[in-house]
């Protein structure tokens, strides 16, 4: 009962720290995003796509309605197949997918903090070294420097994973395989960054315990247990990875050097603080530009760039690093904490473009991620292993429980100070209810087999179709994600607001049957008077509108000679 009552206070102390750092989460939940409607808004609408397919069975999760005629366009980005699990359930209980969404993230730093605290906790850290280091892992710079990417932030199956994959290793029985595969499981299919980076992780932990197991591993014995195990897995990463690559295959993708170069740490990354930061804001900046100069100032401005942990996270990491070393001179070494150390060096290496580059060429998946620096999410954890173990080691070192109970409230203080961020922005979103009738009567009209929205982007613009498309999840040829397939970049070139007889002609052969057109100001309005003059009017022409509300103008394309391409 002791116990229980501890973690429910640990559980409502990070509550309120969530609370205190998404503020005000509790007022504008139900219909806002933070930070804006680019990706926070793509991500909400991946994981409607996820619920739809789940409610059907998962007949086709992979060809999701964007992106038409592109097959696999959801495997243009992460699939988030697990957090829409979770929100099918909460959408049972509160039928409204922003709160949905906002109730993943909000989860994400409660559940990252109590899984973080509850590993410290059994790799034998005191309770306030293990409080300490889930606020510091949860509640990170870093993560607040990546709050629009939710897929980042649902990290709490990290620390489950790594611990039980040891413990596993450690002690090859049912339990540990199974306890190990159930975390695992939960961290892949949350999103394909983290799902891919922790195999790094993974393999640094089964070094170490291979130095001290040795051939007990391959025994017989522990070979029942554990070729079960990594056929599940091998299964499992087939499942979710092979659409990726036969995408990534059939339309050639691949990152460049250029992108990796543009979004991998550099030293500075390390220093540089998350612009949430209560002491990164504007007035700091100017400072630093000039002190620095703008060419200096600008390594620590950088996009993905926000690496430092906080004053006090590194100073403990320092003492961490040198008690453990103390420790490992008097010969005791603890492989868990030693395939944490090499896995940290790995991850830590991995976020510079210098060592990228090179491994992305020979290293399948390495060439499908253009953002190094997010192996940060692992080096994050190791610092704050090695962070709680310094503060284990200086409250051991102060006399007297009332003295240590003091340390570890000046410890808390200073995190509080340090890692609470300023407010946060909150964007507002119409519910679906108040989405436009017109994509109620595209999801009633059967003869909208597929359509394009018009004026088309190159940017998150495009966001608000794709958006607006849950209502009918009807194929359009819209879209926006990390990568833009040939078919959407053709008709970008070739429309952008309305269509010539050439734009007409590729949206036939792209079997597009209807188009949505926004005139939403006067200049647009008179550009679709004189378009319908052209092809909406006469014995030859070829379009009909078929709907109209406000400045939205529907449009069915009517048939010609042209030939269609396959489909």
């Amino acid at each position: 009962m002791r116990r229980a009552l501890a973690w429910i206070g640990i559980a409502g102390l990070y509550t309120i720290l969530a609370l205190i750092s998404l503020r005000p989460i509790w007022q504008v939940g139900g219909d806002h995003l933070t930070n804006s409607l680019s990706d926070p808004l793509f991500l909400l609408w991946v994981l409607k796509w996820g619920v739809h397919q789940i409610r059907l069975g998962l007949p086709d999760v992979w060809n999701a309605n964007i992106f038409y005629p592109t097959r696999g366009a959801l495997a243009l980005s992460d699939h988030l197949l697990g957090p829409a699990a979770q929100l099918v359930l909460f959408l049972e209980v509160v039928p409204n997918a922003i709160a949905g969404y906002n109730f993943l993230l909000f989860t994400s730093f409660v559940a990252s903090a109590l899984a973080t605290c509850w590993v410290m906790r059994r790799g034998g850290l005191s309770w306030a070294a293990a409080v300490l280091a889930g606020w510091m892992f949860a509640f990170s710079p870093f993560r607040f420097s990546q709050i629009a990417h939710l897929q980042l932030l649902i990290a709490q199956w990290i620390p489950l994973t790594l611990w039980f994959w040891d413990r596993l290793l450690a002690e090859r029985t049912v339990r540990n395989a199974a306890l190990f595969l159930v975390f695992y499981l939960l961290n892949l299919t949350g999103g394909a960054y983290l799902a891919y980076m922790i195999h790094f992780p993974l393999l640094a932990l089964l070094a170490s315990r291979a130095l001290a197991e040795r051939r007990a591993l391959i025994t017989a014995r522990s070979l029942r247990v554990l070729v079960p195990v990594a056929l599940v897995a091998g299964a499992a990463v087939a499942t979710l990875f092979l659409p990726y690559l036969r995408v990534s295959q059939s339309l050639g993708l691949a990152r460049t050097e250029s992108e990796v170069r543009q979004l991998g740490a550099t030293p500075a990354s390390y220093f540089s603080p998350a612009p949430q930061n209560v002491y990164f804001g504007a007035g700091t900046r100017d400072w630093l530009r000039s002190v620095l100069g703008a060419d200096r100032a600008r390594l620590f401005l950088r996009r993905e760039n926000s690496l430092f942990a906080g004053f006090l996270p590194t100073i403990l990491f320092v003492a961490g690093v040198v008690a453990v070393w103390r420790r490992r001179r008097e010969g005791r070494t603890d492989p868990w904490e030693r395939g944490l150390a090499i896995s940290g060096l790995i991850c830590f290496a991995l976020s510079f473009p210098l060592i990228y580059e090179p491994l992305m060429r020979v290293i399948p998946g390495l060439s499908g991620m253009r953002v190094p620096s997010r192996f940060y999410v692992f080096v994050s954890f190791v610092l704050v292993w090695f962070a709680a173990r310094g503060a284990d080691d200086l409250l051991r070192r102060v006399p007297g429980p009332r003295a240590r109970a003091a340390l570890a409230t000046i410890f808390a203080l200073i995190i509080a100070v340090e890692l609470t961020p300023r407010p946060l922005r909150w964007v507002p979103l119409p519910r679906e209810e108040e989405i436009p009738e017109a994509y109620r009567w595209i999801a009633r009209e059967p003869s909208v087999k597929a359509l394009v929205e018009l004026p088309i982007h190159r940017n998150p613009d495009e966001n608000e179709y794709v958006y607006n498309s849950t209502v009918h999840w009807k194929p359009i040829a819209n879209g926006y994600s990390g990568y833009l397939p040939p078919s959407h970049e053709a008709l970008v070139d070739r429309i952008h607001f309305l269509p010539e007889q050439d734009g007409l002609d590729l949206l036939r052969q792209d079997w597009i049957t209807h188009l949505v057109v926004h005139a939403s100001n006067p200049r647009r309005e008179e550009r679709l008077r004189q378009w319908e003059a052209r092809f909406a009017t006469g014995p030859q022409r070829q379009v009909e509108r078929v709907y109209r509300s406000g400045e939205i103008s529907i449009y069915r394309l009517l048939s010609s000679s042209t030939p269609k391409r396959a489909g």
